[in-house]
């Protein structure tokens, strides 16, 4: 019996210190995925202000997503016209490229002071046919979240005196990403 006890005062010691020395694990930190965030030229860039809606037109049977991102005076907007609207808070899932139509326009503007002295966002050149691509990925109606991804290039064309053009500066925004995005709906 003097063994069992012996034995049992020596465990219990040792259990309490293996315990104290025990190495506090981190818990693993949650990372938020942005809602919408691309890279502006080789910048990454996540906007702090951002807006997203889908409104449906009944008179017209259009269906228009547009969301905008706003941040370091730097502006994108996407402009989506469904190609198949159906009278609900859902977007047809699928890829959509700027084409000649309206159906997809996207816009990156920088900020300038007008020459009233104010703050105005001016567009910096067009996106071309083919130089952008919109896929709409996933969309909750229930929770009105939508997730995709974009990329363009906005192209600004720089005259000179004769009118001919002279250069061509360009503005890349890629790896774009929409991440259950909040959006609102309406009718109108």
């Amino acid at each position: 019996m003097k063994k069992k006890n012996a034995l049992f005062l020596f465990i219990i010691p040792v259990v309490i210190l293996s315990q104290g020395c025990k190495k506090d694990t981190p818990a693993a930190a949650a990372v938020a995925t942005p809602a919408f965030q691309a890279y502006i030229n080789t910048t990454v860039w996540t906007p702090d202000t951002i807006a997203a809606n889908i409104t449906y037109n009944a008179a017209l049977k259009t269906k228009v997503f547009s969301c905008s991102g706003v941040k370091d005076q730097k502006k994108v907007e996407i402009v989506f016209t469904d190609p198949s609207p159906a009278d609900n808070s859902g977007l047809t899932i699928g890829t959509y490229n700027v084409d000649a139509t309206s159906n997809l326009l996207f816009n990156y503007s920088t900020q300038k002071k007008d020459n009233g002295g104010n703050y105005v966002f001016e567009p910096f050149g067009t996106v071309q046919p083919n130089s952008g691509t919109l896929v709409i990925a996933g969309i909750d109606t229930v929770k009105k979240i939508i997730t995709g991804t974009f990329s363009f290039t906005s192209s600004k064309y720089n005259y000179g005196q004769d009118g001919g053009i002279i250069s061509i500066d360009l503005a890349t925004v890629s790896t774009g990403t929409i991440q259950d995005m909040p959006y609102t709906f309406k009718r109108e």
